[in-house]
């Protein structure tokens, strides 16, 4: 089949959009690209499918959600980080099974109508995975685990859920530093290295978890509190990336989620074992954890992509709203609206490993495609313009397969 549209953003190392593309899928496989003409010459004989007045592109790559949970955003709103934390565990109890298979269901739908394609999920609660795979959606499922107790071992290491799909990669997501005792934690990289499995971790979230490492009074006390832990197992560093590195935890196949009280040192750190990080910028901003220093990562070369996060912390899983939003509070900085594209194609499939298959369109790579209406107004940014008017898509395929479609 050969997809046409007005024009083709293949976010290929800096090609230019094309007017009038085409892209030619073949058994789930991108086979080529290029402009119609051109593509009509090399392909006489395929199906055409003619997008009129729209836009193609990459599907979006959103690095960090928690499917499971409903939208608590309203709920659990609280005036700090720690009091935000101690207010998700006191709702979670008041959850059932029924009420995270609702939550993923519908999440999972409207990941897909907003042009979402991959994902990179957090999974507490046993439920997202199956969804997902129903779904049709790339995914990387990292399995949660909070295990503070510095003399136990960690019980999910034993059952960790196996592939489900040629789409759906498993993983392992210890939840924070703070959270997870040394002593597991250092279970988890073994498993992980033996099983070549991706980590995902909050790293560096709030100034609490700083403080908390640092031996400095801040919030997380309370939760310690809560959670009948000792203080003494907190571990003790002067950052979390420090620490991580200390534990031989930071690799390509790690991925620091937000990363926002990262200092130059820190920087340095995950840049010299190639860490990649996810960008939460609406969840940094509801939970008043501070904004991450986005233009310092990307200056030394560190993969950075964006992720929604939950919506226990975010108003929505659209990550049109993510992106406008980064855009909004990074341009003064000198990102551009092309920048936030990258973070949300192409840099997201490297951050999860996965840049080989997917993140652009290229010969060669998997067909995760969406379309985009075309913009009404046209300032001459195309990214621009985009950002600014697009709220989902037309059309979703996930290796060539047709996911949603505008009627």
């Amino acid at each position: 089949m050969i997809i046409t549209s007005k024009i083709l953003i293949t976010m290929h190392r800096g090609d230019k959009p094309i007017r009038n593309g085409a892209v030619v899928i073949d058994r789930g496989v991108i086979r080529d690209v290029g402009t119609v003409n051109n593509i009509m010459k090399r392909h006489p004989y395929h199906r055409v499918c003619a997008l009129e007045n729209s836009v193609i592109m990459p599907g979006l790559v959103n690095l960090h959600t928690h499917l499971e949970l409903p939208p608590l955003f309203d709920i659990i709103r609280a005036k700090n980080f720690t009091d935000w934390v101690l207010n998700l565990i006191r709702i979670n109890k008041e959850l059932r099974s029924k009420n995270y298979t609702a939550a993923a269901s519908d999440n999972i739908k409207k990941l897909i109508e907003t042009g979402t394609t991959t994902v990179g999920e957090i999974c507490t609660h046993d439920v997202s995975p199956g969804l997902l795979k129903k779904s049709g959606l790339r995914a990387i499922v990292f399995r949660e685990i909070i295990s503070m107790n510095p003399s136990s071992r960690s019980p999910l290491l034993s059952h960790i859920f196996p592939l489900t799909s040629s789409l759906i990669k498993t993983g392992l997501s210890p939840h924070a530093p703070h959270t997870v005792s040394e002593s597991v934690l250092r279970q988890i990289r073994t498993y992980a290295r033996k099983h070549n499995l991706p980590l995902s971790m909050h790293v560096a979230e709030s100034r609490d978890e700083l403080r908390l490492l640092q031996r400095r009074k801040g919030g997380l006390e309370r939760l310690y509190n809560a959670a009948g832990w000792d203080l003494s197992w907190a571990p003790v560093a002067d950052s979390p990336v420090e620490y991580l590195k200390g534990l031989g935890l930071l690799n390509p196949g790690f991925l620091a989620v937000h990363a926002v009280q990262v200092t130059d040192n820190d920087i340095k750190i995950l840049k010299k074992t190639s860490t990649p990080v996810a960008h939460c910028p609406r969840s940094n901003r509801e939970l008043g954890v501070g904004k991450m220093p986005l233009r310092k990562l990307m200056d030394v070369g560190i993969t950075v992509g964006l992720g929604t996060d939950s919506l226990a912390s975010s108003p929505s899983l659209n990550m049109w709203d993510e992106m406008r939003y980064a855009y909004m509070i990074h341009r003064q900085d000198g990102i551009s609206a092309e920048d936030i594209f990258k973070l949300a194609t192409i840099s997201g499939a490297k951050a999860l490993g996965l840049d080989k298959e997917i993140g652009a369109l290229e010969t060669g790579k998997r067909a995760d495609i969406i379309a985009l209406r075309l913009p009404s107004k046209n300032t001459g940014d195309l990214y621009s313009d985009l950002l600014r008017e697009t709220n989902s898509c037309i059309m979703s395929t996930v290796n060539g397969t047709l996911l949603f479609q505008v009627k």
